[in-house]
């Protein structure tokens, strides 16, 4: 990573700024998954690349593993008592754009 007109941050403010570990960050840049460079013995970062670390990566899950999942979880879930049933189903219907 060349150092000329390039900002970088020292370790302790990524992990400042990630929310992560000291040690979590380092492990991660000595398995390369965040590129670095070490100046006088102080590690620095590019602001950039701790925002590609930290950028939540999407989950696919098929449509037939929700409906297994919330089979499950419906099977198991105490019933809802009728005031709470009214509520549910007046929020999914007004979100719906039903009555």
């Amino acid at each position: 990573m060349p150092l000329a007109s390039t900002t970088l941050i020292d370790l302790q403010t990524a992990a400042t700024r990630s929310d992560y570990g000291l040690s979590t960050l380092r492990r991660h840049i000595r398995a390369g998954t965040i590129p670095a460079v070490k100046v006088k013995g102080r590690i620095y970062l590019r602001p950039e690349d701790l925002d590609t670390f930290t950028a939540p990566e999407p989950v696919h899950v098929p449509d037939s593993a929700l409906q297994d999942w919330a089979a499950r979880m419906a099977a198991t879930a105490p019933a809802f008592r009728p005031e709470q049933r009214n509520i549910i189903m007046s929020a999914f219907a007004s979100a719906l754009g039903g009555e």
